[in-house]
């Protein structure tokens, strides 16, 4: 399984697929940060001019609240953590698939025991989204931190989120932020790794690419709209995985168990189908 695992991974980097689902995180990254950059320039042409009496008080804007992962005011942060779930699927989450259109599979069964091969590709799967996750939240992060100082969030200055006392690790955000944000693009990059997944068992089901490509999103947005509905939206991935927690709080147990319901459904269920299929 170990030479499995390093082909299917060996296929993830050479992809240029991978690159682009990079690409694009980095542009919503770069796009925000341009953002953030002019709204200094102005807001300090603002003081120049009038002084902080009109203006009125100002906290330095902070790597902690420039981050895409923790911003809450602009538009590039929503679209990545919307779109998540395309970015991680569309580098390897759809390769099973194509393997077994064009016969790649056979050849690899050929030589190759089955257990083996659907768990290095469940792996491979998962790495992807883990892998694709966390380069664009610490490329966001170091580009961050290029441009403005670590300051500790203040909570009184109204600009910073989380804001609520209930919010999750609300403690360890505020007197050790970076420690946050590095568990919190953690915990991203484990959930977007198994939404990934997703596909593997909508490949095994169904017979058409656009399903198994936008599977993995359908449910993440339904989910998000059902639970907006019955006003529970602490266990919407959407809002959870967020940092600013903007939506709610989110609660760890929620997030554990979630991710085993994930891992129960999607491995234990693509493993047993696939493993009794037939594939000549």
């Amino acid at each position: 399984m170990k030479n499995l695992l390093k082909v299917e991974c060996k296929r993830v980097f050479s992809s240029k697929v991978f690159y682009f689902c990079l690409g694009i995180g980095a542009i919503l990254c770069i796009w925000l940060l341009g953002i953030q950059v002019l709204e200094v320039r102005t807001f300090n042409q603002l003081i120049q001019e009038y002084g902080t009496e009109k203006v009125g008080l100002y906290y330095p804007r902070s790597l902690y609240n420039s981050f895409i992962g923790l911003d809450y005011a602009y538009l590039p942060s929503t679209i990545l953590y919307t779109i998540f779930p395309l970015l991680v699927t569309l580098p390897h989450a759809m390769s099973y698939y194509r393997d077994k259109r064009s016969g790649y599979i056979k050849n690899i069964l050929i030589k190759a025991d089955k257990r083996d091969y659907y768990v290095a590709k469940y792996l491979s799967v998962f790495l992807s989204g883990f892998i694709v996750t966390s380069i664009i939240l610490f490329f966001s992060l170091w580009i961050s931190a290029i441009c403005f100082p670590a300051i500790l969030p203040e909570v009184t200055t109204s600009t910073y989120l989380p804001a609520s006392a209930m919010a999750m690790y609300v403690e360890l955000y505020y007197t050790h932020p970076l420690v946050y944000t590095v568990v919190y693009i953690f915990i991203d990059a484990v959930f977007y790794g198994i939404i990934a997944t997703i596909a593997l068992l909508i490949s095994s089901y169904a017979d058409n690419i656009l399903y198994v490509f936008a599977g993995g999103m359908i449910l993440y947005l339904i989910t998000d709209y059902i639970t907006g509905l019955v006003n529970k939206r602490e266990f919407s991935p959407f809002n959870f995985l967020r940092p600013t927690q903007i939506s709610c709080n989110a609660k760890i147990s929620i997030i554990v168990a979630e991710l085993i319901l994930l891992i129960v459904l999607v491995a234990v269920s693509f493993l047993k189908k696939e493993r009794e299929k037939d594939v000549f």
